[in-house]
């Protein structure tokens, strides 16, 4: 399961970065594979959920602590179109002590999202607890490209 303690390191960046460079090279669905196996134990361990915005919403207002940051895969494209992502509890309180996000209050969390109404909400498990909400960009998110690779891995929130 991925933990805080990777988010604020750097080794959920190495993980994620790892898994692009696999997905781009096997043309098609995954082989059955102990590498590919691999994957997709560590995509499913963060029980993605796709979200509406009220969901999110509601998912925000139910929070202690709310952060907002730079979506954390954008470091490995930092070409890419800027989204925040926001953090809530333990992670939120986790990327604000190491600089990677900054404390937020329920508006600004809304407002964040808002801005980013044409790009599918998702809601991952950190720690064991929802605790991520990403404004994702599709063609560079590592859920959105392991559904292309045939890891039916986003489910949408009941």
């Amino acid at each position: 399961m991925a933990t805080i303690e990777e988010y604020t390191g750097d080794n959920i960046l190495i993980s994620i970065r790892k898994t692009l460079l696999y997905f781009n090279t096997e043309t098609g669905q995954l082989p059955d594979n102990e590498q590919s196996l691999h994957i997709r134990k560590k995509i499913e361990e963060f029980e993605p959920l796709l979200l509406t915005l009220d969901q999110a919403l509601v998912c925000i207002e139910n929070a202690d602590v709310i952060a907002l940051g730079e979506r954390v895969c954008r470091n490995i494209n930092p070409e890419s179109v800027y989204t925040e992502s926001v953090f809530l509890d333990d992670l939120a309180l986790a990327m604000i002590a190491s600089g990677k996000a900054q404390r937020a209050t329920f508006d600004d969390a809304m407002k964040s999202l808002d801005k980013h109404t044409c790009r599918p909400l998702i809601i991952s498990r950190v720690s064991g607890r929802y605790q991520e909400i990403c404004a994702s960009v599709p063609s560079e998110c590592v859920y959105w490209r392991a559904e292309k690779k045939g890891i039916n891995c986003l489910k949408h929130k009941a």
